[in-house]
């Protein structure tokens, strides 16, 4: 009787093991993942920011490019209406990081724009989300202008530097 005991054990086990196997080979399911973009003012007229490739990071596994490409921002724009970075499918799963690449900016002071020096472009947010099959995760972003500011020497030369600091502001399902 005990030996029948650990034969039915072992038979349940490769039995578990086998389904599971075949649950992990299953086609992956994809839901939509839509990331939008927001600012809080900062004391200047126009911040204008490029944003180029962002990547998300996926539980266990690699990242994903989800845009590529450049798009300007004018971060105080963005203060009234939060704007739709990009709009895509994404394997269902968890993530646990964003990725996104600042290319470069301008700031503008009394009429006058002027070059930002973007001395780290990638900017690491640490966020964890949930695509869902068939569902949309909305992620609002805040790239806040007054911290990522910073007047580089003497205020007099206009040297400003980009130091991107964007934090999550909501994440939805």
């Amino acid at each position: 009787m005990n030996k029948l005991k650990w034969v039915v054990f072992f038979l349940l086990v490769f039995w578990l093991s086998c389904s599971q196997a075949v649950n992990e080979n299953a086609q992956a399911q994809s839901g939509k993942l839509a990331i939008y973009l927001t600012d809080l003012p900062a004391g200047v007229e126009k911040v204008l920011v490029t944003i180029g490739t962002v990547d998300v990071h996926k539980t266990g596994g690699a990242f994903f490019t989800v845009f590529s490409g450049e798009r300007e921002y004018d971060l105080f724009e963005l203060q009234k209406n939060p704007e739709l970075l990009f709009d895509t499918s994404l394997e269902e799963g968890k993530y646990t990081q964003i990725r996104m690449q600042v290319a470069e900016g301008q700031i503008q002071i009394s009429g006058v724009l002027y070059p930002l020096t973007v001395p780290s472009s990638e900017v690491k947010i640490n966020c964890n989300f949930t695509v869902a099959s068939g569902g949309t995760t909305r992620i609002t972003l805040d790239f806040d202008a007054e911290k990522s500011l910073q007047v580089s020497g003497n205020p007099k030369n206009n040297n400003y530097n980009l130091r991107p600091v964007i934090k999550v502001k909501s994440i939805t399902y």
